[in-house]
């Protein structure tokens, strides 16, 4: 953000990245095995893992040095009746598809869990608990 001339911060529009196509099919391709992880753990509605399927995957704007990811929700999100009709979006900083230290999967699984718990739900307790078995569940745990 930028403050222009009246004081008020004004937005700065960086470039839209589409990333290339090894980088995109490697983006589907860790969405695929995390939300096979977590359907294969019994934690989650699979109505609302099926319907992750349609959302969109795609990178942050870039320079984003704060983010690892966003989930940006449908207009109709508080009324939606699955996680995939509540999330519009998910997107991810493109360098994590090069480090293979597992942020990507992680970074995923974040954003997954607030479209299928909602915008209301935030960073709150229910989140934590389902964040915290993120270990257990790419290991190929729990139920």
């Amino acid at each position: 953000m930028v403050r222009n001339n009246s004081n008020r911060r004004q937005r700065v529009d960086r470039p839209r990245v589409i990333g290339t196509l090894a980088e995109r099919a490697a983006l589907i391709g860790c969405a695929s095995r995390v939300l096979g992880a977590m359907a294969k753990s019994g934690q989650f509605d699979e109505n609302d893992l099926r319907s992750l399927d349609s959302v969109i995957l795609g990178f942050l704007r870039e320079p984003a040095p704060r983010l690892l990811g966003f989930c940006s929700y449908a207009h109709n999100h508080r009324t939606a009746v699955n996680a995939g009709e509540r999330t519009w979006r998910v997107l991810v900083k493109r360098s994590l598809i090069h480090v293979h230290d597992g942020e990507l999967a992680a970074t995923l699984y974040h954003e997954f869990l607030h479209g299928i718990l909602g915008y209301d739900e935030g960073h709150g307790a229910l989140f934590q608990k389902y964040e915290g078995m993120w270990s257990a569940i790419e290991r190929g745990g729990v139920s």
